[in-house]
């Protein structure tokens, strides 16, 4: 379930919140994380999200780690999770440009979309992108996200007001694609 070809989803590591803290000094990773104000999160901040993660049942946070050695490569979660709709946000980060556009990001996202649809049951898994965040959205929709909406803009980066695209996945959508994964494995 947490273990993929290339990637796995795992829990946090000691030494992960100093690694997490240095990584958001690189502009093209965390300015693409949020829409709101950025501000330095600690070593000892990273952890607690991690940890406050693990007690709850409305946030679920993994790291993203190499299966041939352990690295860390970065991080997924299932936020805000609603029980009566059955939805959550979800994010994803892949901070070393040696890491992206390898296919662990939607190895990555596969595994958190199995993990919120078999095991959470989850009904939609939802998220927002910048619009000129290309790489990602071909992640997205390579995994199976479609594009519900757009907040025209919705956010300031970079000295302009860029819009922001809304994808969706269904836990139906999701069966669908992967009725023959079990028998092919």
């Amino acid at each position: 379930m947490f273990i993929g070809k290339n990637v796995k989803l795992s829990h946090y590591h000691d030494t992960d919140g100093e690694k997490l803290a240095n990584w958001q000094w690189n502009d093209d990773f965390l300015n693409l994380l949020t829409a709101d104000v950025i501000h330095p999160f600690t070593a000892e901040s990273w952890e607690k999200l991690f940890r406050e993660g693990a007690e709850s049942d409305e946030n679920f946070e993994f790291t993203i780690r190499k299966v041939s050695d352990d690295q860390l490569i970065g991080f997924v979660n299932l936020s805000d999770i609603s029980i009566r709709n059955r939805t959550a946000n979800l994010g994803i980060g892949i901070p070393n440009a040696a890491d992206q556009s390898q296919g662990f990001g939607s190895e990555a996202l596969a595994l958190i979309l199995d993990y919120g649809f078999n095991n959470l049951n989850l009904h939609k898994i939802k998220l927002s992108v910048f619009d000129f965040n290309t790489a990602a959205i071909k992640a997205y929709t390579r995994v199976g996200f479609q594009k519900e909406g757009v907040s025209k803009q919705e956010s300031f980066y970079n000295g302009h007001w860029v819009d922001l695209h809304h994808y969706a996945i269904f836990q139906d959508d999701w069966f669908e694609a992967h009725s023959n994964d079990e028998t092919n494995d």
